[in-house]
């Protein structure tokens, strides 16, 4: 199958050119004929299954040739998602003459005020700045014809509900609405029920499932040596890493103990600004920062396709967690591996986790601390095997000393 079987104008063909793609996705052949026949759709698939041209490119093609003004919104939980997403955008509609803007918190409201009076098609926004604009009566969303709601799991899992509400109110009564999500907990099925009741869906894989081109390891660790179980691994590792933590302090703790370890590492999360953030991103992803540490609402906007390894340093304190953590690697039809360290008050955690892969993957049951990743061994005094007790040791690739005692950080992190 190709784009060109899907029904696409030329001109957003000659955009998915401009991308790199060659052949849809399972999501894309399947989501893309629907929503060019003006389907309402709620689209389900793992993370990296390509979404986000499954709802983009239909998108741009209805607009493409119509009069100008802002006629489709893609509304999305993270700054770092709709900046991801409005890039895509951009490259998609490269060859039609459509604008994309972006609305999102943490700059100057008046840079996109410019950018709307300038002239937009397409808007992606997060929720509150999106609600600020509407107030301030910067744009308008009278004529938008096409409503999407990526991401739709992870908003309501950040309590955007009452935005969403708000925003739906200010729409047209006649447009076609979209829902995508890589899971579908009960609250988005409510979701779904009262703005999507009619949709149409469309399913890869089954629901709160990670790609199965993704091995899973998981190894007993206690939360004290969590750091030197990473470092050891990390040492051995050569490709692209993203680590997870539970909270921001542990986040910005391990990013900062990674680096002083001569480690090519950083860290994001919430508390930093959104130009620190994109940098980060952009640095990641363009192989200047080879292994990043992040919290989950941090992570969503990460759109790395070449992912190696994916390790829960904080084990997810949830199924639906652990599949958007893992989902970052094994992207695009690559395989991947998601590898997890537990502490003995995360085994509960990790038993739900490991019965959900059962029959599928089989998980390495954690038997004992460090199971297959070099653990040091005690020693009497408290000092560890590979650790000199009166001095730093060299980091990797003879780098400089580490210049700190043992870390701190820890499964409650």
């Amino acid at each position: 199958m190709s784009f060109r079987s899907l029904g696409l104008k030329e001109p957003i063909l000659r955009g998915v050119l401009a991308a790199g793609y060659e052949t849809p996705t399972d999501i894309q052949a399947h989501a893309i004929p629907k929503i060019l026949a003006g389907l309402e759709l709620i689209g389900l698939g793992q993370t990296g299954s390509g979404k986000t041209a499954a709802f983009g490119l239909p998108m741009l093609d209805r607009l493409c040739g119509g009069e100008p003004g802002l006629r489709g919104l893609i509304v999305v939980p993270t700054r770092e998602l709709c900046v991801q997403v409005a890039e895509n955008l951009r490259v998609y509609a490269s060859q039609a003459g459509l604008h994309v803007c972006t609305a999102f918190g943490g700059v100057d409201m008046s840079i996109q005020e410019s950018a709307f009076k300038r002239g937009c098609d397409v808007v992606v926004a997060c929720p509150g700045r999106l609600i600020d604009h509407l107030e301030r009566r910067n744009l308008s969303l009278e004529k938008v014809q096409m409503v999407v709601l990526d991401e739709a799991d992870r908003m309501l899992d950040m309590g955007f509900m009452p935005q969403i509400r708000r925003i739906f109110v200010r729409l047209p009564q006649e447009r076609q609405n979209l829902l995508f999500s890589a899971t579908m907990p009960k609250e988005v099925e409510g979701l779904v029920q009262d703005f999507l009741p009619n949709a149409e869906r469309v399913q890869i894989g089954t629901r709160s499932q990670s790609a199965k081109t993704i091995t899973h390891r998981f190894a007993a660790v206690a939360a004290v040596d969590k750091q030197d179980a990473l470092e050891r691994l990390l040492q051995r590792e050569p490709g692209r890493v993203l680590i997870f933590v539970n909270k921001k302090i542990g986040c910005e703790k391990l990013g900062n103990s990674l680096k002083r370890a001569g480690f090519p590492a950083d860290a994001i999360h919430g508390d930093k600004g959104a130009e620190a953030r994109h940098s980060c991103l952009q640095a990641f992803s363009r192989g200047k920062v080879r292994i990043l540490v992040a919290t989950d609402v941090a992570a969503r906007g990460i759109d790395v396709d070449d992912i190696e390894l994916v390790v829960n340093y904080d084990f997810p304190l949830g199924l639906e967690d652990y599949v958007h953590r893992s989902g970052r690697t094994g992207r695009a039809g690559r395989t991947g591996r998601a590898l997890s360290f537990v502490a003995p008050m995360e085994r509960r955690l990790y038993e739900v986790v490991a019965a959900h892969l059962q029959g599928r993957e089989v998980p390495d049951a954690p038997k004992g601390p460090g199971r297959g990743y070099g653990m040091p061994k005690r020693r009497e005094g408290g000092s560890r095997e590979g650790r000199s007790s009166d001095g730093p040791k060299r980091g990797p690739g003879g780098g400089g000393g580490r210049g700190r005692g043992r870390s701190t950080a820890s499964a409650s992190n």
